[in-house]
């Protein structure tokens, strides 16, 4: 299994899935949430930073730039989990969308609910739903 052990090759995997996606842009803010009844809880956000989970999940939703929210199955979760563990080799960093994600995995097999992933292009741009808005919310 392949496995990125230094901050250098999470740079060079985060600059090339970059370059893959046509239209990326690397967004404000983002993170993956749980709708539950009928709100919307992010426990785990990302500003200004974090851009291999981001263009990691990017890939999983299809998303490539502005703001967009998107209802994520179980098994997209699961995907981006796996696409970002080789990371994991790096002790550089502590990984908190690894483990956040993982914890969702199991929290929505347990008590149910939707998953949601939230990217903001930028923060001036007004919310699109109301997941954007809790993701705005959680924010500050």
């Amino acid at each position: 299994m392949e496995q990125w052990a230094t901050k250098e090759e999470i740079i060079a995997v985060r600059e090339r899935l970059e370059e893959s996606l046509p239209d990326w842009r690397r967004p404000a803010a983002y993170a993956v949430g749980v709708h539950r009844d009928g709100r919307t809880e992010f426990t785990l956000t990302n500003q200004g930073g974090n851009y291999l989970p981001a263009v990691i999940l990017a890939r999983v939703v299809r998303h490539a730039r502005g703001t967009q929210s998107y209802p994520m199955s179980l098994d997209q979760l699961s995907t981006a989990v796996e696409e970002l563990r080789p990371a994991e080799a790096c002790t550089h960093f502590e990984h908190p969308n690894l483990h956040h994600w993982r914890e969702l995995r199991e929290e929505i097999t347990t008590r149910g609910g939707q998953l949601v992933a939230v990217f903001v292009g930028d923060l001036s741009d007004p919310p699109v739903d109301e997941h954007d808005a809790a993701l705005r919310a959680a924010l500050r």
